[in-house]
């Protein structure tokens, strides 16, 4: 079978209508990335039936854009299917449906990050070549070799399809995850357009409180260690090599060491689990702590410093345009790039002093952030995932890191106080710890206490709330079954033959809460589309989708109504997922000029 080369109207008419309603793959090769600066050269068709190349720049219009809303019947398979999406939102033909080969996979092994050649290697057995990945797609003529490169994109997209299509057809609830991830290309192709605005004078002064904490760490450490001693604070092999040379082997033991080089890993929760191992008090634990409170400092600089401000001045707009990478984290989650947004953190005391990067998003003159964030949503889902009533009491109608936290102070904390505040912001170190599967040890880091006390938190935990601590060994049974964890959504997540209990005690948690927010974005994209039909609330955009915040951007007037749409949006998301589950508490947030500025206001 060789390909078809399509260089007349008729001849594209003739391919769109073999294909009709059905499905195909498709792929595109541009002249660069972004619609703004860059054409589509060619387009590559291929389903059981037809195998074409399309040449935009023979046909009578001499580019893609006029042809882009023909393709509106089919439903096309992409590999990064965002990336063709934005070529025929562009063209002004958005209701093409574009869906994600990838996401079949996806929904029954897991999220991952493979690239196209990786999917094929890991699953048809295939070598892709690589000779024409840098093609110039801007020659006039181009080569025979090139030209069959691109047509076997689509060829070998089409078999991947086809491979994950029968797969799915032993696992038909894993359907249901797939067209959750392809119903979110839409509206995350509309955050990463939109784009957060950042306030870069502002971020400026952050970034200088950062970087004056730095310089207290770094004196708290030189008092401890000296430049003979460890002459880069920055260095994980110095730091290695320094403990490895101090401490005795019997401490060493318990140390983790990097998979590749073998050294000691030097990373924030180690170095505590380490300090509370040497039992959270002295010299040794001090200079730990100290480390961890430092590479702490350095990531916030790293990640959420001056990079943010250089990638706004370079931008058109002022804004960060995330990349949200659909099912790329394992569980599901979303995960981004340039910047990482997922990474963005929560409003939080850092080190001594309130730190908000929040704050330093803002609405356009006219305009209002308007979001609105689930809360707890983690607990509340694994209340619900684990029939666990008493957490679920204390989630929605209670207190629940009240309720830890009295029991760690051994009297009734008021959360109004001071002192009652810190100790209940101890506590949610207690429940998200052991979501995350936390033992002992690394409990006993995080809380900077002794690994005795720590076991005893977790013992409270447990016995209050004994079928969600049980949720992990329920799911570790299935696992050990077949290596796979189920999934509410209908998906499942490959583990192996050797699952690991945090996995079983995290994974379903994180995967619920995706669906919650998957199903909620997809509600309010298509609630927002239908309002723009009617010719109502034009200038509201979707902004981003962050943890577990929802952010749209809207006009000053419209901003209430957007709010109430939202909170619907998000209430009726999460009953999608757990029908009749209580509500109350479930949404917080509001409008305003920032996203660290919300009103308070009732929804």
């Amino acid at each position: 079978m060789t390909y078809q080369m399509i260089t007349t109207e008729d001849e594209l008419n003739d391919l769109l209508d073999q294909i009709g309603t059905g499905h195909a793959a498709l792929d595109f090769e541009t002249t660069g990335l972004r619609p703004a600066e860059s054409e589509v050269r060619l387009a590559q068709i291929c389903n059981d039936d037809v195998w074409a190349v399309i040449d935009f720049w023979a046909l009578e219009g001499g580019s893609f854009a006029p042809y882009a809303e023909w393709f509106e019947d089919g439903t096309w398979i992409a590999f990064n299917a965002g990336f063709e999406y934005q070529w025929f939102d562009a063209a002004d033909a958005p209701h093409v449906k574009v869906i994600e080969v990838a996401h079949a996979r996806r929904a029954r092994m897991g999220g991952d990050q493979m690239s196209l050649a990786l999917m094929l290697k890991a699953d048809l057995k295939y070598e892709m070549p690589k000779d024409q990945q840098i093609s110039n797609w801007a020659a006039p003529d181009l080569k025979p070799e090139q030209l069959q490169y691109a047509a076997d994109d689509a060829l070998w997209t089409w078999k991947l399809w086809q491979h994950w299509q029968a797969k799915l057809d032993e696992h038909p609830s894993a359907r249901q995850a797939q067209a959750m991830f392809d119903a979110l290309i839409v509206p995350v192709h509309e955050m990463r357009e939109t784009g957060l605005l950042l306030d870069q004078a502002r971020h400026r002064e952050l970034v200088a409180l950062w970087e004056s904490k730095k310089v207290v760490y770094e004196a708290a450490i030189r008092e401890l260690v000296s430049e003979e001693e460890v002459e880069n604070l920055q260095s994980r092999k110095q730091w290695s090599d320094y403990f490895g040379q101090i401490l005795p082997d019997e401490y060493l033991a318990h140390w983790p060491r990097t998979e590749k080089a073998g050294q000691l890993e030097i990373k924030t929760a180690t170095l505590k689990e380490m300090a509370a191992l040497a039992g959270g008090e002295g010299p040794l634990a001090d200079v730990l702590f100290n480390i961890a409170d430092l590479t702490t400092i350095n990531q916030y600089l790293s990640n959420f410093g001056n990079k943010l401000i250089t990638m706004a001045q370079n931008a058109s707009d002022g804004r960060l345009h995330p990349s949200y990478n659909i099912a790329r984290a394992v569980t599901g989650r979303f995960s981004s790039s340039t910047p990482n947004a997922q990474q963005f953190p929560r409003d939080r005391e850092l080190l001594g002093d309130f730190t908000s990067v929040r704050l330093s998003f803002i609405a356009p003159p006219k305009k209002r952030l308007v979001s609105l964030d689930y809360s707890g949503i983690e607990l509340k889902v694994l209340a619900l995932l684990a029939e666990d009533d008493q957490l679920l009491y204390d989630c929605v109608h209670g207190d629940l890191h009240s309720e830890v936290g009295s029991y760690m102070a051994g009297y009734k904390i008021d959360k109004k106080t001071p002192e009652g505040k810190e100790i209940r912001s101890k506590a949610k170190g207690v429940s998200f710890g052991i979501i995350y599967g936390s033992g002992a040890m690394g409990l006993s880091g995080t809380l900077r206490t002794s690994i005795t006390r720590a076991q005893e938190l977790i013992d409270f935990w447990a016995d209050r709330y004994p079928q969600a601590f049980g949720l992990r060994n329920t799911m570790m049974n299935h696992a050990l079954g077949d290596g796979f964890l189920p999934m509410v959504d209908g998906g499942t997540i490959w583990l192996g033959k050797k699952p690991a209990l945090p996995k079983c005690a995290n994974y379903p948690v994180q995967r619920a809460a995706l669906s919650v927010m998957a199903r909620a974005i997809i509600r309010h994209r298509a609630r927002l589309e239908e309002a723009a039909q009617r010719g109502k609330h034009m200038g509201t955009r979707m902004v981003a989708s962050i943890h577990d915040a929802l952010i749209d951007e809207a006009l000053i007037d419209d901003a209430p109504e957007v709010l109430r749409w939202m909170k619907d949006d998000m209430v009726q998301g999460y009953l999608d997922i757990f029908p009749g589950a209580p509500t109350d508490a479930l949404v917080e947030g509001g409008t305003g000029p920032s996203w660290g500025e919300l009103e308070d206001e009732e929804v």
